[in-house]
């Protein structure tokens, strides 16, 4: 019996009793290097998202600092009405409960950075 791999997509020879190709039987704690370089590259990706949405946050704070008041109410007007665009849009979707969490504590953050200065 043969099966497909998910990872090469070459064709592997079954056992008679098993489900999964002989090499995956004979080792089922081993974890393909292909699979590990992509958790890796995951990996480093989100840690290099994160670095730049952290700068990109210090940024817009220190704008908000900077910006007269006046500025800052057309600002925060602005920003709510986009805010509002965003959650329609996002309440159409099934996002995960931590994307809304999430959204809503850099919304509020953004919102106080613009009351406080």
């Amino acid at each position: 019996m043969f099966r497909k791999s998910m990872l090469t997509g070459k064709l592997q020879a079954c056992t008679g009793d098993a489900a999964v190709p002989t090499h995956e039987a004979a080792a089922p704690d081993a974890v393909p290097d292909q699979f590990s370089r992509s958790l890796k590259t995951q990996g480093d990706a989100m840690v290099q998202y994160g670095a730049r949405l952290l700068v990109l946050r210090e940024f817009l704070a220190a704008l908000c600092a900077g910006m007269p008041a006046e500025r800052r109410d057309s600002v925060e007007s602005a920003f709510r009405r986009r805010v509002d665009d965003l959650l329609c849009m996002t309440d159409d979707r099934q996002l995960p409960e931590t994307f809304h969490t999430t959204l809503l504590a850099e919304i509020n953050y953004y919102l106080g950075e613009l009351k406080r200065h």
